[in-house]
């Protein structure tokens, strides 16, 4: 049941990071696609187990998504979020790999 879980909770915050960038291009289509898409790649990486990574890479999408606001260009504030999700990512990568301990 737990790995279940991780895969309805990728597929939503994917899924649903997705659909935002759609709502901030102001584009149905692209709001249909990149949800799509986020929803199949989320209920990959869930499927693998990877709850706390998914939860940071949200988390450093939300922070530079604020930060980006503050410039008030709708096109910074994508790049922004988008680098907070990648650097966030590359942050839970290292953090995933020092927490696991070698057999």
């Amino acid at each position: 049941m737990k790995n279940k879980n991780n895969i309805y909770l990728g597929m939503f915050l994917l899924g649903m990071t997705g659909v935002l960038i759609g709502v901030v291009l102001e584009s149905t289509p692209a709001s249909l696609v990149a949800g799509a898409l986020g929803t199949l790649i989320g209920g990959f990486v869930g499927w693998l187990g990877g709850r706390r990574y998914l939860i940071i890479i949200c988390l450093g999408a939300v922070v530079g998504a604020a930060l980006g606001y503050q410039a008030d260009d709708k096109d910074i504030l994508i790049m922004a979020a988008g680098s907070g999700a990648a650097i966030s990512g590359f942050i839970a990568n290292f953090a995933e790999m020092f927490r696991k301990k070698p057999k």
